[in-house]
């Protein structure tokens, strides 16, 4: 299945009012139509012709068909299989013996496995018939919805065009010489997808047929439809995996060696490890994050979700280092004002714990330790409580002024969507694409935890090495 990918680059998004919108939601008064939601079920009967045979002659074919409709049936200005169903019973008939004479009826029988008897009782004289077993046709109907479902493939566009044309036989839109319609019309069956006409006649087609020429879609028909088929095929959850493969390195061989190299430093700068908060933080923090890379490595969880969550840590813990040792000059006091910034971010929750006295045995807040922890560089008394970002500067700011913008722009942002729980990181790592068109490609929760992430150890890596020659330059 080809189709024609058009995406807009982030240039052409408009900001606005912390906003960032594509060019088409900027539209005044626009209402986006939904080929899947809105319309697709509606021409699956045109589909199910289309698809039996070549592509010119089942253009042709359903082109007839649309064609001797239009001057029966001067009501019907799109082909929509819910306005043929509740005509009269004579007009019904008109139009499926048109269908009937100039294809085997047998192609829409798998209609009739959603449109049955006893509430469709004409079409399915004409369409029904029951040697043909139900499996068979619920998977023709299946085939059908997964060939059309995208709505810029090939195929959706063939269909699309045959849509279009009945607005040109209901004399609903008038085609002057020049105007370049006449052209796509009388070439678009006969040219194959893969000329160079085509780019320009595909995107032609799909707006011509999006035109609103009648009342809004008819939800009870599309419901009714997608809850049917839905119902009667089974999910096809797809585990997608990926070979993780780090390039060779040996992580737990670094982690040692990058052990060694703290326990050297700390060795050699015994006396700043007494009585400097800068030795303090950096150490500390490398350590932190460290611990972090270990925990990851060793349990194996470079794949998981508590991976995102590790690399995200690491690479805040690297900005926030980076940022004290840009701005040390100017505030010679940083590193104790960024300890106690933390003290504080302490402090709140044990404050809270005091008041609220709640299940102390079980729960991971262990107050006695907290509250040693909080009364360990002043008194608590004279430790404020923050609720502002550090140094009141917002952690993208703080990317940018280290010339880390690059890191800030796609694994911060990817990987805080994890730490919130956002939709994007629950359906890439939680939920399961169902390889069934008849379900929409909806979500199956991966209740089994099978879905594997590609792993972040190579980009925490990366980041502890900035941490590792952070090393050499501080010290």
């Amino acid at each position: 299945m080809k189709k024609d990918k058009i995406n807009s680059d982030l240039k052409s998004h408009k900001y606005k009012k912390g906003l960032i919108q594509p060019p088409m939601n900027t539209i005044p008064n626009q209402q986006p139509a939904s080929w899947i939601n809105d319309r697709l079920p509606e021409y699956l009967w045109l589909g199910l012709i289309l698809m039996n045979f070549d592509r010119t002659e089942g253009i042709e074919k359903a082109g007839k068909i649309l064609k001797a409709i239009s001057k029966i049936q001067k009501s019907i200005i799109k082909p929509k299989f819910s306005i043929i169903l509740s005509l009269s019973k004579i007009e019904q008939e008109n139009i499926f013996n048109i269908i009937c004479a100039e294809i085997n009826p047998k192609l829409l029988a798998p209609l009739s496995v959603l449109y049955r008897n006893s509430d469709h009782p004409i079409f399915n004289n004409y369409f029904n018939f029951p040697e043909l077993f139900i499996k068979s046709r619920i998977d023709k109907l299946s085939e059908a919805i997964k060939r059309y479902y995208d709505h810029q493939s090939y195929e959706a566009t063939d269909l699309r065009f045959i849509i279009a044309s009945m607005i040109i036989f209901q004399d609903k839109l008038r085609v002057y010489k020049g105007s370049g319609i006449p052209e796509v019309f009388m070439n678009y069956p006969y040219t194959i997808h893969d000329d160079e006409k085509m780019r320009s006649y595909r995107p032609f087609i799909r707006a011509l047929e999006m035109i609103d020429v009648e009342s809004s879609p008819d939800k009870s028909f599309i419901d009714f439809f997608w809850k049917e088929i839905g119902m009667k095929t089974d999910c096809k959850p797809v585990i997608v995996g990926f070979e993780n493969k780090d390039e060779d390195m040996d992580f737990e061989k670094y982690i040692i060696e990058f052990q060694k190299r703290l326990n050297y430093i700390l060795s050699e700068q015994k006396e700043l490890s007494l009585v400097d908060d800068k030795f303090d933080v950096i150490m500390g923090s490398i350590t932190f994050a460290l611990k972090i890379f270990n925990d990851v490595i060793e349990k194996d969880m470079g794949d998981s979700i508590l991976g995102r969550h590790a690399c995200r840590t690491i690479l805040e813990t690297y900005i926030n280092i980076k940022y004290l040792l840009r701005i040390e000059l100017e505030h010679p006091n940083i590193w104790q004002e960024y300890k106690l910034y933390g003290i504080g971010k302490y402090k709140l929750p044990l404050l809270k714990e005091r008041e609220n006295n709640i299940n102390k045995d079980k729960t991971h807040f262990v107050e006695p330790l907290i509250d040693i922890i909080v009364n360990e560089i002043k008194w608590e008394e004279f430790v404020d409580i923050d609720l502002r970002y550090f140094d009141q500067k917002k952690i993208k700011e703080k990317f940018e002024e280290i010339g880390e913008k690059h890191l800030y722009d796609i694994l911060y942002e990817y990987d805080n969507n994890f730490i919130h729980g956002f939709w994007g990181a629950i359906r890439e790592s939680s939920m399961l694409h169902c390889d069934n068109a008849a379900h929409k490609h909806h979500s199956v929760p991966d209740i089994n935890f099978q879905q594997k992430l590609p792993s972040a150890n190579n980009d925490m890596y990366k980041i502890m090495d900035k941490f590792y020659k952070l090393l050499d330059e501080v010290f």
